[in-house]
């Protein structure tokens, strides 16, 4: 009795901490306007998927919580700021609402300074339900003696709204409804856009300041460009608009707000970088292939936490030396270029606008997550889940799970690899783990009395 005491507190360690490690839709922003001298005005804003949050039945409806956590710490190491937020939102029915995001931000003013940010969201109910996001934050006051624009904060909606001021995301009468995600679809094309011009008011130049729009697809093309002169009559002016970006193919684009000064040429620039997705558009073939580098690719805005997810998709199918380079690399940019670079290795038709090696891969990834998980590890990281990810799917699949006096257990069998291979997987633990218990491929575990491994 004390064994299978021991053994049950085990298991319920081992699936609590399996538990924490379950993810949460959650993304994170910023923008930096202009404060004093010495400090930026910092907006940092944040996204949680509400069909990831705890519903709480209540009367009006059901309640959604979750927990924003900021830290940011300076080049001494010491916390500029360490501080929870909890944040909620009441839905009327979970129908549509439950798909929607719980959208915010958080205002501080932050001196001159090179800061590491981490920004993490979790579920207020289940705190072990988390996404946390690293990034390097770099504080510089704007100076005085120049023109100069803010950072472009991408929105899902902008409106002109006066009598509204109490809203969090109300501004220079405008309400700004941030998209962190930075990520637009064709069920969702329209790119708002918020930024605000400085040091307008100079009198030798009253009338010569011209504020170029820009937007670049991956290759560096202008797909959109309109200018407008700008009047210097107050010192600060809003710059903030719409694109339709319906008519673009799938791809990451650049948006460029600059202005130039029309007397002397200068020109002072903002980008902010975003992914359109819209398979209701063609890219043509010379426009796909002649995408380079991986900030032109999806990898281009990938965070930290999801390098590392992809890598962890990817292990299987990497060299040891690719594991070796990845695992040495910390910064986000080296992490983004090995990933492009690993798939674009493995492209096998160069001539089409997608990587067919990559999309079947993460089918297979998506595949294995639905159908091989359980409640101690996501499909991809079981037994038959790695089997899938690297050999395909068999030729046969036989299931047995009610042989007599024998566990549940399945032969996959591939007659194309070394003139016929299979794998067994038994249900050793009786836990649906199905476990890799003998294969005839060689480098695979062999175990030609595997039967003992399951017989009850």
């Amino acid at each position: 009795m004390k064994v299978v005491l021991t053994f049950l507190l085990a298991l319920i360690v081992f699936q609590n901490s399996y538990q924490a490690q379950e993810p949460i839709g959650f993304e994170f922003d910023y923008a930096r306007f202009k404060y004093d001298s010495t400090s930026v005005f910092l907006e940092i804003y944040y996204s949680f998927a509400q069909r990831d949050l705890t519903l709480e039945k209540i009367d009006e409806g059901y309640l959604v919580k979750g927990i924003i956590h900021i830290e940011m710490k300076d080049s001494t190491g010491e916390y500029y700021i360490n501080k929870d937020w909890k944040v909620q939102n009441i839905l009327a029915d979970t129908a549509n609402m439950i798909n929607s995001d719980l959208v915010g931000l958080v205002s501080v003013v932050v001196p001159e300074g090179v800061y590491d940010i981490v920004v993490e969201g979790r579920d207020f109910s289940h705190p072990d339900k988390k996404k946390r996001i690293a990034d390097k934050l770099v504080i510089e006051a704007f100076p005085e003696d120049e023109y100069l624009i803010s950072d472009i904060q991408l929105s899902s909606n902008i409106k002109k709204d006066l009598s509204n001021k109490k809203s969090i995301f109300y501004k220079n009468t405008f309400e700004v409804i941030p998209n962190p995600s930075m990520v637009y679809s064709e069920n969702s094309p329209a790119l708002f856009y918020y930024s605000e011009l400085y040091n307008l008011l100079d009198e030798t130049n009253s009338s010569n300041l011209r504020l170029d729009k820009l937007l670049y697809d991956s290759r560096g093309n202008i797909v959109y460009q309109k200018s407008k002169m700008v009047g210097s009559g107050q010192e600060s002016s809003v710059e903030c608009g719409v694109l339709n970006l319906k008519k673009y193919p799938t791809d990451s684009y650049n948006f460029i707000l600059t202005l130039v000064d029309t007397t002397t040429n200068k020109a002072y620039l903002s980008n902010k970088k975003f992914y359109f997705y819209n398979p209701s558009v063609e890219p043509n073939v010379a426009y796909a292939s002649a995408q380079t580098g991986y900030m032109s690719s999806e990898f281009g805005i990938y965070t930290p936490d999801e390098c590392d997810q992809m890598f962890d998709y990817i292990k299987y199918i990497a060299t040891d030396s690719e594991k070796d380079q990845y695992e040495k690399l910390e910064a986000i940019e080296a992490k983004r270029e090995f990933l492009y670079k690993f798939w674009a290795r493995r492209d096998q038709q160069l001539d089409s606008p997608a990587n067919e090696y990559k999309e079947e891969y993460m089918l297979r990834v998506e595949y294995a997550n639905k159908n091989f998980g359980h409640q101690f590890r996501k499909g991809f990281k079981s037994d038959r889940g790695r089997v899938y990810l690297i050999y395909g799917e068999p030729d046969y699949l036989d299931r047995y799970p009610n042989e007599q006096n024998v566990k549940p257990y399945e032969v996959w069998t591939y007659n194309g690899i070394e003139g016929g291979v299979e794998f067994i997987f038994g249900d050793v633990t009786g836990f649906s783990n199905y476990e890799l218990i003998h294969s005839s491929k060689r480098g695979e575990l062999r175990d030609e009395n595997w039967l003992r491994r399951i017989a009850e």
